[in-house]
């Protein structure tokens, strides 16, 4: 073994491995459990500079969990070379081979793709350089390294190239391009979008982004659920494409504009949904497309479990929402501001908060609202009154608190508390709707 000591290293702070079981089993044959551990761990690492320095390496959940794959094999190869030797024949690991097709497919220059390497042999380097015996690199162990990346650089220039050309080259290519020139505002000839596409322009079109989470990242576990998305909506012709950041970009075309969409309730463990609204023409099939994003923004601040996103987050569902929340930094002063003490980030609050929001948009029926909440009646009246004693303004405008009450379900809007709210020593580490609850009698 050239530098055996590499075989000793381990991880301080494991964390869990994303490459494939092959990749991991014969690392751990050859380095064993622990320098396994410390190299999952350093590409955890890596990942997360390189996106600091190159953001398009990680635009969205799966790029960066593809991004993360590659590190991560990358920096296991690296070890094998150091412990084995040079004249091992490790080239680029097929987890950086599936990156660079991604790199490719979202249209990211070779020279950055590139840089991200340097960055992360730099990263490598130092880390192996701060475990060495004495902190001291051994003798050739740079030379090796850097022989090393320079052959995977190589490997993976000539795989972009490759792959570029293919991609260019392809059907799947040519409709990603002409989608992408219709989603960037280009003019388009509708027979040639429609030959290219195989896909009538004459539609009222129903934008969909599916998109996985959970191990695998950009990797489908799973088949998409589109088949049972369809039969839900009963649409009359369908457009697949492969987005970005790993995310699959469905439009269902209507001949005749749809006035109600029904969506499944549920959606298989892992998959996310988010449509857009009813557009018609080429222009629609962008307008209906941003409006999924729209969805997709406020999805993806959601928890999965949640169950307002456990089915399809329509955007017809969210406009409000989306719409006054594009700035987050402005919606978060707009609800502390509206709402004072009712905005403290705890359990009591956000259930009077909701009650007080469906209470309100039932046009102010007790019924409607219990019904709404599954609760009774009589938890509705009380909850209002409590949730209007913490608004501190009697002369708050109706529509203003109607908008903080929406605006609130985002989260992230009550990231940070008003400069204004007592200190919690001073209320004896209770927010103010746990006071309100202490004085009466249902919390301590």
């Amino acid at each position: 073994m050239e530098h055996a000591w590499v075989a000793d290293l381990d991880a301080t702070l494991p964390v869990e491995p994303c490459c494939d079981p092959a990749t991991l089993a014969l690392a751990r044959r050859e380095l064993g459990e622990g320098a396994v551990r410390w190299a999952v761990a350093v590409g955890h690492r890596v990942t997360q500079h390189i996106i600091s320095e190159v953001p398009e390496h990680g635009a969205g959940p799966a790029p960066a969990e593809t991004m993360r794959r590659a590190a991560e094999s990358a920096v296991l190869a690296c070890l094998r070379v150091l412990v084995h030797g040079v004249t091992t024949p490790y080239g680029v690991p097929h987890e950086g081979v599936d990156a660079v097709r991604d790199f490719v497919r979202r249209g990211m220059p070779l020279d950055r793709v590139l840089r991200g390497t340097r960055l992360g042999h730099a990263y490598l380097h130092q880390a192996l350089r701060d475990a060495a015996p004495d902190g001291l690199m051994p003798e050739g162990m740079t030379e090796s390294l850097f022989e090393q990346v320079d052959r995977m650089s190589g490997e993976l220039a000539a795989a972009y190239v490759a792959e570029r050309d293919r991609w260019e080259g392809s059907e799947e290519g040519a409709r990603c391009r002409m989608v992408e020139g219709i989603l960037s505002g280009e003019q388009v000839d509708p027979v040639t979008a429609e030959r290219v596409l195989d896909y009538p322009m004459d539609r009222h079109h129903v934008a969909l982004i599916l998109w996985q989470e959970g191990p695998g990242g950009g990797a489908s576990l799973t088949a998409p659920p589109l088949a049972e998305l369809l039969d839900a909506c009963g649409g009359d012709e369908s457009l697949r494409v492969e987005g970005h950041a790993g995310a699959e970009w469905v439009w269902i075309g209507f001949r005749a504009r749809p006035r109600g969409l029904s969506w499944p309730a549920r959606l298989p463990d892992g998959w996310r949904a988010c449509a857009g609204p009813p557009a018609f023409g080429p222009e629609g099939l962008r307008r209906s497309h941003l409006g999924a994003r729209w969805a997709a923004r406020i999805a993806e601040a959601r928890p999965a479990s949640a169950s307002a996103s456990a089915g399809v987050c329509d955007y017809r569902q969210i406009r409000t929402v989306s719409l006054l929340t594009g700035d987050t930094e402005h919606a978060r002063w707009f609800v502390h501001e509206t709402l004072g003490p009712l905005a403290a980030p705890d359990h009591w609050s956000e259930q009077l908060r909701e009650t007080l929001r469906c209470y309100l948009a039932s046009g102010r029926s007790l019924k409607t609202a219990a019904q709404r909440l599954g609760v009774a009646r009589n938890t509705v009246t009380y909850r209002v009154r409590r949730a209007e004693e913490l608004l501190e303004s009697p002369w708050l405008d109706p529509l203003e608190l109607r908008l903080a009450l929406e605006m609130v379900q985002l989260p992230g809007v009550l990231d940070a508390a008003p400069i204004d709210w007592p200190a919690e020593e001073a209320s004896g580490g209770r927010l103010p709707t746990q006071l309100m609850y202490v004085k009466a009698g249902l919390g301590s």
